[in-house]
């Protein structure tokens, strides 16, 4: 007795009556199976004693999926594997790829899945996700119903025999998970047992509702582009020009430093230089009648050259001693107490220029309540002076590092450009608040339960 076509049939090909033993085999252990998840393993393991493949993945199909193109496929077990991860994208597109197969003109019948036939995003991760050759195997069960599917993927194109074998198998295949996990229904005395679950799907569902993921943390408003004005030369400020938060125009003094030592290296170095100066003169004079002289008049005419560049560095410093303003805003600092008779360096900086009509929020957000800042994601400020009136903006730059803040807490730097009220003037520069930065949508479940799973996880190590 032979089978036509069982040339080339994988494990099969040499026998053809030991792979139709192999086939009434397979098909006894599958029914004497009592569980779900022993039959889903025995599918996707057992089944390469028959036939040759590189994968295979088992995957229920929701009832309306056949008729009507709804619902999704689940994936539920794939060969080799122990504990399958159920988002990732392999499984992801594997269940779009069964979806799209199974409810095709095909899709109730073993055949060779056709990659130009699938959704254009299926087709385009082919080459990513999919084998060379694709096989789709629908369990059917009495009523003749595909409640499941087999997807098996080689490398080898697949032969008739082995497609005759195996739809006899998946018939086999599909009685049995019809008999385990498709005919049973719950009984009219479980109805009372059926209300906490129905209460815990109820819960499920609301735990699931999609909200967007948001996080506090601690702001102020800024100047978006301020001007920095620092220290020009090492020395000790004498007296400020402006108060704290005063407007200022371009050009206006802000502080002056401390000229004493200033002028008197000014006033030596206008000495020295008369000095070499006159010095030069007479070497000058001498050299016609002494040639001894007229050697030195080129080291004199470099001293002059030296005396005079010191004059030129001591009136610079001079010009310096009286700090100016690059342009028209406000000065911000804290005090003038602060800084006169204190001691600065070159760079240091004093205050900054601040224009009031174009404010920022700054915000430190901790590295414990980070999310996933992305540019443009909404922001909300609520200033302590006014809680009930929130302003809108826009996340414009976060930091790529983390860094300690004036509390001292390792944070992430995020900026966020204020949306234009025509109503309301644009908030005072020190303003300080809460703002709510929000961003993707998530579920209600994830965004309740999050730090308690990031201790958990760091806690468990899982």
């Amino acid at each position: 007795m032979g089978v036509p076509g069982m040339s080339g049939a994988g494990p099969s090909a040499a026998n053809p009556v030991n792979g139709l033993l192999l086939l009434l085999e397979l098909q006894r252990q599958a029914w004497r199976l009592t569980a779900a998840a022993e039959l889903r393993y025995h599918i996707v393991n057992q089944t390469r004693r028959l036939i040759a493949y590189r994968q295979a993945a088992f995957l229920t199909l929701p009832p309306t999926l056949p008729a009507s193109g709804r619902g999704r496929p689940a994936l539920e077990a794939v060969s080799n594997i122990a504990v399958l991860e159920p988002n990732a994208p392999f499984a992801r597109w594997l269940e779009d790829a069964a979806r799209a197969v199974a409810a095709g003109p095909e899709g109730g019948t073993i055949h060779v899945v056709d990659p130009a036939a699938l959704p254009p995003p299926v087709r385009g991760a082919w080459g990513e996700w999919g084998p060379a050759q694709a096989l789709w195997c629908p369990l059917a069960g009495p009523d003749g119903v595909p409640r499941a599917g087999l997807w098996l993927g080689r490398d080898e194109p697949w032969t008739d025999g082995e497609l005759l074998l195996l739809g006899h198998l998946a018939e086999g295949y599909g009685h049995a998970w019809w008999a385990l996990a498709g005919k049973r229904a719950p009984k009219p005395g479980r109805r009372r047992a059926m209300l906490p679950l129905l209460a815990l799907a109820l819960v499920c569902g609301v735990l699931a509702l999609p909200v967007p993921m948001s996080t506090l943390a601690p702001a102020e408003i800024r100047a978006s582009d301020p001007v920095i004005v620092a220290a020009p030369l090492d020395g000790v400020i004498e007296r400020f020009h402006v108060q704290p938060n005063e407007a200022v125009a371009a050009g206006q003094p802000l502080f002056s430093f401390d000229a004493t030592v200033l002028r008197s290296r000014h006033e030596v170095a206008a000495k020295g230089l008369s000095q070499a100066e006159a010095e030069l003169l007479t070497a000058s004079q001498a050299a016609f009648a002494d040639p001894q002289t007229k050697a030195r008049v080129g080291q004199l005419r470099a001293q002059v050259e030296l005396r005079r560049a010191e004059l030129g560095l001591a009136r610079d410093l001079l010009d310096r001693v009286t700090v100016r303003a690059e342009r028209a805003g406000l000065a911000v600092f804290t005090d003038t107490n602060d800084w006169l008779g204190k001691p600065v360096a070159v760079g240091e900086r004093v205050l900054t220029l601040a224009d009031p009509q174009a404010p920022e929020i700054d915000i430190q957000v901790a590295v414990g309540d980070a999310l996933v800042l992305e540019e443009g994601s909404r922001v909300e400020l609520f200033l302590n002076v006014d809680p009930l009136r929130p302003l809108r903006a826009r996340l414009t730059h976060a930091s790529y590092e983390a860094g300690l803040s004036a509390a001292g807490v390792l944070s992430y730097r995020v900026k966020a450009a204020l949306e234009a009220d025509p109503g309301q003037p644009p908030p005072r520069i020190g303003l300080r608040g809460t703002a709510k930065i929000l961003g993707e949508r998530v579920p209600l479940a994830l965004y309740l339960f999050r730090r308690p799973l990031a201790l958990l996880r760091q806690t468990l190590g899982i």
